[in-house]
């Protein structure tokens, strides 16, 4: 591996600069420098298509033609059928089932569209390995819709749509890890299932783990802000305690659904000691989780991540 005095200039200044301009520790310059990240960042693996970047451009202009935010995802038949999918999923719940792709967008939000068009692209780009990719994917959307849940149920509402991409996105970089060829880290990952074991063993092999290596891809990528940084502290949340960005809620909220989507996919039932364990943990305590909130919704999330598995 390579030392921080051998980075390139260039990935220094990719490193410095997710951060919110922050200095880039060692293990920021370790996962720049990887060949993960470097097959992402400068041999031109990129999620997105000419439709996708003019519709990040359309909504990121001040104001913005809704109707031509329209016009373009139905110009991309896949992304419209997705889009539709999603708004009509219970993660999107309405009065009714939004028939056209304008329904659609106005119930997500043409502001919170690009991002999930982003988030859905990145995700299929993605060549499954052994069926890897396809349990990690799983994995994402469940914790994406479950971080959203419990953020409209909890009373942290704003925040529902920034934990739902970073859900989305929170483990991409196992995936870029996964397309480089390395088999005995897709066999790693096959056997560590639990989002508490795999990070331990990367930053031990590598000296930094796949949230950091997704953060920094994502960032190269434009994905705005506070995606990667939520993403780079999913398991190193001491980042984002002292960050003055103020989203160390919504760091708590995607830890904690990363957790009940692993136990739902177990089969774990409310009531066991797993899940009274997640509800005295810090980051249950800090976003409110009270001693029956979690069994109480426990059959909806359940129902909630088995649609989403399905519509994502």
């Amino acid at each position: 591996m390579e030392s921080s005095s051998s980075v390139p200039v260039h990935v220094r200044e990719v490193a410095a600069l997710w951060l919110d301009g922050a200095p880039a520790t060692e293990a920021d310059l370790r996962a720049a420098n990887s060949l993960a990240a470097r097959l992402a960042v400068f041999d031109g693996l990129r999620p997105f298509s000419a439709v996708m970047q003019a519709l990040i451009e359309q909504v990121s202009r001040p104001v913005f033609d809704l109707a031509e935010v329209c016009k373009l995802v139905e110009l991309d038949p896949a992304l419209a059928s997705r889009i539709l999918r999603v708004a009509n999923s219970a993660a999107y719940r309405g009065f009714g089932p939004c028939a056209s792709v304008a329904q659609a967008v106005v119930r997500i939000g043409a502001s919170n569209l690009s991002g999930l068009a982003m988030a859905m692209s990145a995700m299929a780009l993605f060549r499954d390995v052994g069926g890897v990719g396809r349990q990690i994917r799983d994995h994402a959307a469940g914790t994406a819709v479950v971080a959203r849940e419990l953020a409209v149920c909890l009373g942290w509402g704003p925040l529902s749509s920034k934990v739902f991409l970073a859900g989305l996105l929170h483990d991409i970089g196992k995936l870029l890890v996964i397309q480089t060829g390395d088999t005995a880290y897709a066999e790693l990952v096959a056997r560590e299932i639990s989002p508490a074991n795999v990070h331990l063993k990367e930053l031990s092999l590598w000296g930094f783990d796949h949230g950091m290596l997704g953060a920094q891809v994502l960032r190269s990528w434009n994905i705005p802000a506070p995606i990667p940084q939520l993403i780079a502290w999913h398991h190193q949340p001491k980042g984002g305690y002292c960050s003055a960005t103020g989203l160390a809620t919504a760091l708590d909220l995607l830890r904690v659904a990363d957790v009940v989507d692993w136990l739902l996919a177990q089969g774990c039932a409310a009531d066991s000691p797993w899940v009274e364990r997640l509800v005295a943990s810090p980051d249950g305590v800090r976003v409110g989780l009270a001693r029956d909130t979690l069994p109480t919704l426990w059959n909806d999330l359940r129902a909630i991540r088995e649609e989403a598995l399905q519509v994502f």
